[in-house]
């Protein structure tokens, strides 16, 4: 009884020290676990957030496992990690994508097309440009669509989408 008074003592002070790196080991066994198809690696994830409530790459790894279920619930849940992590570091756009793709599976475009965009001109990626086009299109606003198409456009003039897309909005 004494040794595992001890150990759990130790355990409990060495936890602080120890809160990365064991939250970063849960992420390595989520991402197997997602491999593999097995829900259990959204446990890992959360898990690995409830230790270390800053780790970005558990936030972000949740919020896209939580996409890919395509369950309203999940997605929902997905949307406010997100933004809950958003609020910590609002540079992520990794996250802000991984939310966008979210709030587009929920129908809520005006939102997800502002995440878009936004991780869009961050990162100069021209897809998130594209598809925060797609999102103002859908909430016709075509002007809106139009510019945020230039801009990827601009961005990369060989990315056969936005040619296409802009072929639609200019008719």
């Amino acid at each position: 009884m004494r040794r595992l008074a001890l150990v759990t003592i130790a355990l409990l002070l060495a936890l602080p020290i120890l809160r990365q790196s064991i939250s970063s080991a849960l992420v390595t066994r989520g991402d197997a676990l997602l491999y593999l198809r097995d829900s259990a690696a959204k446990e890992k994830y959360r898990l690995a957030l409830t230790i270390d409530s800053a780790n970005s790459s558990a936030a972000e790894r949740l919020v896209f496992a939580e996409f890919l279920s395509h369950d309203a619930r999940e997605l929902e849940d997905g949307v406010r990690v997100a933004s809950f992590a958003l609020i910590a570091d609002p540079r992520d756009a990794g996250l802000r994508m991984d939310r966008a793709l979210c709030l587009q599976l929920l129908k809520r475009y005006v939102q997800a097309r502002v995440d878009f965009e936004v991780a869009g001109k961050q990162r100069g990626d021209v897809q998130a440009l594209t598809l925060a086009a797609a999102d103002a299109r859908r909430t016709h606003d075509l002007i809106g669509a139009r510019r945020l198409l230039l801009l990827a456009q601009r961005t990369d003039p060989a990315y056969l989408p936005v040619r296409t897309a802009l072929s639609r909005v200019q008719r």
